[in-house]
């Protein structure tokens, strides 16, 4: 073996020493370089690989898939392996009955009503249901951990419910339909003429009400079904209350006369007569006539034959006795401060009212009429009572006329506020002139005599009224003068009959024989004297003209009762 020297071979080796460790520290740094930073004094180093892909397929068709996973439903129904569509599809025919059930109560007052699905169209969520279940199980979070979640919803199953609420611009219309039924205008108290009851009858005042819409929209947007609302309103009073009428419409006038001497086919006139006067309401500038409203005095018109006034003479006419309610509403008419446009007295005195207290009326031949102006500012009514009626007239007594209306003072100004009739005053009494009237009868008998009419005297009346104010008498006016005629007595006499004296007049007002000379005016009446006895009503019913021959007659001092009309 040859040797070598070691001169050489040192410098070799350091040679390859140093190349070795310049090697060594490049692969350090490379490998410092492609591994993490490791915590100071580890000196172990990792070195992490990308897993293997497993169940791509698998993973796949779960999130991309087109149905809905098993164990979804909505609103309670399986929709599992179902599309959107096939989903939607399913679902619906539950929402129709839900719809049915949707109902909400409106309350206004007593009135309450229904908003329903039937009549208020219906929104929902169902589209925003369906896509919140078909978006389970999207993400990508691992096979293992996306098929837990698979498994989880198809043992337990998830429901998606389907929220139903009425659709804002139907609804809108409901209310408005709502409104539009409700909304009312306030009105007024009225007052009026209660016929059953034959009274005065006020009607109270209404508020008028306004449903307020966009509130009560609002509060059924947000109510649940089957709530109650109440619906907000706004309630507008009436301009005139019920108090206020009941203070303004006062009696102003009234005035009572009797009639229980009567016969009973006046007693039925009477209470006929008022039935027809009676809840009759007149207008400011308006004119009552007596005979416009009790019409023509006949048979045909429901009117019995009784004693009348007919020039001086007691005769029997259809509707006798009505001229007691022309006179009893004239009273009545001149304390309710109207305007008398039309007013005559009887031609002689008649015993329920005074001289110059009287109106008499007559609707054949030369029609007499009373009439009066309402006069006020407001509505008067007028109401006529009597203690019976038209069916049951035997027993009545009495005869009441009301003027109802705003009181006097309002009328008047301030002026006055009460109105009464002073007692008439007699002017002059007036004496009979001419002779006795004999009427010749062919039909009598020769010697028959019968007098028709008594010789009396006649009187002139004045009659005022006084004005008052807190009780204080504040004026005096003169309202009427009433001439009763004087007459000179009248016959009927059979043929062939010799002229008698001519009775002496005897008063109207009473039973004496006058003297021969001319009364003193200023002489009183005489008293009034029982009247004479009524003929049956059972007696054929006579003409107007031609009184029963077989009615008593009247004994020369007593006065006619009765009074149906003068001409």
């Amino acid at each position: 073996m040859k040797k070598y020297s070691s001169i050489w071979i040192l410098p070799l080796l350091a040679a390859l020493l140093i190349l070795c460790l310049a090697c060594g520290g490049t692969v350090r740094n490379q490998q410092a370089e492609a591994t993490p930073e490791v915590s100071a004094g580890t000196e172990e180093i990792s070195i992490v690989t990308p897993e293997p892909e497993l169940h791509r397929e698998e993973l796949d068709a779960i999130l991309k898939r087109a149905t809905m996973l098993d164990g979804v439903t909505i609103n309670g129904v399986n929709v599992g392996g179902m599309t959107k569509e096939e989903a939607k599809a399913a679902v619906l025919p539950s929402l129709e009955a839900m719809q049915k059930d949707l109902h909400l109560e409106v309350r206004l007052g007593d009135t309450v009503e229904e908003f329903s699905g039937e009549t208020v169209a219906v929104d929902s969520d169902l589209d925003a249901a369906i896509n919140d279940a078909f978006a389970l199980v999207r993400e990508d979070i691992g096979f293992e951990a996306v098929s837990a979640q698979v498994e989880e919803i198809k043992t337990k199953g998830r429901d998606f419910p389907v929220h139903l609420s009425f659709n804002e611009a139907s609804l809108r219309k409901s209310v408005n339909a709502f409104a539009d039924a409700h909304d009312t205008q306030p009105v007024d108290a009225s007052v009026g003429y209660n016929k059953e009851e034959n009274q005065i009858d006020f009607t109270p005042d209404v508020p008028g009400c306004t449903v307020n819409r966009e509130a009560l929209l609002a509060a059924l947007l947000s109510a649940k079904s089957g709530d109650t609302i109440e619906a907000p309103a706004d309630n507008t009073p009436a301009e005139v209350t019920l108090e206020a009428v009941q203070q303004q419409y006062v009696l102003r006038g009234t005035f009572t006369t009797k009639f229980s001497r009567s016969k009973n086919n006046r007693k039925f006139n009477i209470c006929h007569g008022a039935e027809l006067i009676t809840g009759t309401i007149l207008h400011p500038g308006d004119v009552f006539s007596a005979n416009g409203t009790l019409g023509v005095r006949n048979k045909a018109n429901g009117w019995k034959i009784a004693g009348a006034y007919v020039q001086g003479k007691h005769d029997q006419q259809y509707g006798g006795g009505v001229c007691q309610l022309s006179s009893t509403l004239f009273n009545a008419a001149v304390v309710a401060d109207m305007k008398i446009v039309e007013r005559r007295n009887h031609s002689m005195k008649v015993d329920y009212v005074g001289y110059g207290l009287d109106a008499t009326i007559n609707s054949v031949g030369n029609i007499i009429d009373f009439k009066f102006q309402n006069s006020s500012k407001q509505d008067i009514l007028i109401i006529a009572r009597t203690d019976g009626s038209s069916k049951n007239y035997k027993n009545a007594t009495t005869l009441t006329m009301e003027i109802w209306g705003i009181p006097v003072v309002e009328d008047s100004g301030g002026a006055y506020d009460k109105i009464e009739i002073e007692a008439p005053i007699k002017i002059s009494r007036i004496s009979p002139k001419g002779e006795v009237k004999y009427s010749v009868d062919e039909t009598k008998p020769v010697g028959y005599k019968k007098q028709v009419a008594k010789a009396i005297y006649g009187y002139i009346y004045d009659t005022y009224v006084r004005y008052y104010l807190n009780g204080v008498q504040v004026d005096r006016k003169k309202l009427v003068r009433s001439e009763y005629k004087a007459y000179a007595g009248e016959y009927v006499v059979g043929p062939d009959a010799k002229e008698t004296d001519t009775p002496k007049p005897t008063s109207s007002g009473g039973s004496k024989t006058p003297k021969p000379t001319t009364p003193d005016p200023t002489d009183p009446d005489e008293p009034d004297t029982p009247k004479p006895t009524a003929p049956p009503e059972n007696t054929p019913e006579p003409k107007p003209s031609d009184p029963p021959e077989d009615t008593p007659e009247p004994k020369p001092s007593d006065p006619p009762e009765d009074d149906g009309g003068d001409d």
